[in-house]
């Protein structure tokens, strides 16, 4: 079932028998799914404002999730043309490639990894000024946008730094 700001998940448990959890954007139940139905919920209500254009920006490690979420729009009425429209942005990994992780970071499960900067996490730390900042991100979303496949790869958090730090006009990327 589905409110405006939250939907009701009712299942069946084959040890514990029938359950129903309420899921919202500002917090509620628990699914070992909650990701997905977390991001159906939100995505329900920025489709909402009918008169706004929204746009799901996501990392690229959800784009065979969003197939799910779409799949659960489309099975409590939106049609295909209701779906929300989402870019995908490259997937920002450590040196070991693994998902660099603001969360676990901030909640102190793990450390700042190697080729990183605290800006990463929190754009108010970036060394420079505002502006340079802007600068610095539009160049190299520039890189980014010459060529789709940019999008269909990961960069490492030090890679970024790197592109970040100094003027992109005159680096490549490999």
């Amino acid at each position: 079932m589905l409110g405006d700001e939250h939907a009701i998940v009712q299942a069946v448990c084959l040890h514990h028998g029938p359950y129903e959890v309420v899921i919202a954007p500002d917090g509620g139940g628990y699914l070992d799914l909650a990701t997905l139905y977390r991001n159906l919920v939100k995505e329900l209500v920025a489709g909402a404002d009918r008169d706004r254009l929204s746009v799901m920006v996501k990392g690229g490690d959800w784009v065979f999730g969003s197939t799910r979420v779409d799949n659960a729009l489309i099975a409590i009425g939106l049609t295909a043309g209701q779906l929300p429209t989402r870019l995908f942005c490259p997937q920002v990994v450590t040196d070991t490639g693994a998902k660099l992780s603001k969360s676990l970071i901030r909640d102190g499960q793990a450390s700042l990894p190697a080729g990183s900067a605290p800006w990463m996490l929190d754009t108010r730390m970036w060394p420079g000024s505002l502006s340079e900042y802007a600068d610095r991100l539009l160049e190299m979303a520039a890189i980014f946008l010459s060529d789709p496949r940019h999008f269909f790869r990961s960069y490492s958090a030090g890679e970024l730094g790197r592109l970040m730090s100094q003027s992109t006009r005159s680096v490549t990327t490999p």
